[in-house]
């Protein structure tokens, strides 16, 4: 069954993310789909103190590893971030500079969400991961502060929603098709 892991994209307190990241999880369990929210946050990451870049997979810190490992087992990914101040935010930058590797040759779909619906955020993201070798999904489910959210309370209106059913159509099939990417690049790294 193709896994997909959930990247929580915030630790601000009081932030807007844990109430998207549950959105995108409760989508794909009525869809029937393997998923689990990983929260770079538990991993106590600092600013980033590895001295080989990530994408080497020469991790000398116990908290890269953990990280990493977490990382590692899915298939597909789902990116839930905010924008913040026209691009990316700093620390879930900083979570994914410490690895690169646990990308290559997987699919990764973004849920975004800002003042501007997050864009600019995602289309910074594409070129992050496409240095991993990760093929990013053109469908992105955008929410706006200002129209998805009520009193603070997220209420995701259906014209931000319906990009999402296209994102987790293209997802799913190009998390199977990787698949089988990754296991002939296996079979000739060890033939």
């Amino acid at each position: 069954m193709t896994s997909i892991g959930i990247i929580a994209g915030s630790t601000r307190p009081g932030a807007f993310n844990p109430q998207v990241v549950s959105w995108v999880k409760e989508q794909l369990d009525a869809a029937d789909v393997d998923s689990t929210v990983i929260n770079f946050a538990d991993y106590n990451l600092p600013v980033l103190d590895e001295e080989i870049p990530g994408g080497a997979h020469k991790y000398a810190n116990e908290h890269t590893k953990a990280w990493g490992a977490a990382l590692e087992p899915f298939d597909g990914y789902i990116l839930v971030t905010p924008e913040y101040n026209h691009s990316v935010p700093g620390p879930l930058k900083n979570a994914i500079d410490f690895v690169g590797s646990e990308f290559a040759h997987k699919p990764v779909a973004f849920v975004s969400y800002g003042a501007d619906k997050g864009v600019r955020a995602v289309e910074a993201w594409r070129s992050v991961f496409a240095n991993f070798r990760a093929a990013t999904v053109r469908d992105v489910a955008a929410f706006s502060i200002f129209t998805d959210a009520t009193d603070g309370t997220f209420t995701p209106q259906e014209v931000s929603t319906a990009p999402f059913a296209g994102l987790l159509k293209d997802l799913l099939a190009w998390a199977e098709g990787f698949a089988v990417v990754r296991d002939r690049l296996t079979a000739q790294m060890v033939g």
